[in-house]
């Protein structure tokens, strides 16, 4: 468990950034005005409204991730991948192999996260 409170005893005030309107009025202009311009003012305001998206996401994330992963899972999903870098390691044209081997085990082991915890991915364009 977290030591966060219950979000529903925790009376913190959270401020929810100077564009906050029960309509949203006010948000779509801002939108649209960032769209048109792209100043940092309007960046700013909309970052203030938002940025707690990465908190609550983030939080989140460790959450599921916590209660849904077991290490051995992981290790296990390391040691596959381990055998697969020793087979397919060439010096000559992967340089050192504790880079390589790191860098196969850490992408098995992102692999299996991605599973245990139901995100399908496929890599960015830039990435193909």
């Amino acid at each position: 468990m977290t030591d966060r409170p219950d979000p529903e005893q925790d009376d913190t005030p959270r401020q929810h950034g100077a564009t906050h309107t029960h309509d949203g009025t006010e948000l779509a202009k801002l939108w649209e005005t960032f769209r048109k311009r792209g100043d940092t003012e309007s960046r700013n305001q909309l970052t203030e409204f938002y940025f707690d998206m990465v908190r609550a996401n983030s939080e989140n994330i460790a959450e599921i991730l916590l209660e849904s992963i077991e290490q051995n899972d992981l290790y296990q999903s390391g040691v596959v991948a381990f055998f697969e870098a020793l087979n397919e390691f060439d010096p000559n044209e992967h340089g050192a192999f504790e880079d390589f081997g790191s860098m196969a085990i850490r992408r098995a082991i992102v692999e299996e996260i991605r599973g245990l915890v139901g995100i399908d991915w496929a890599p960015h364009k830039s990435e193909e």
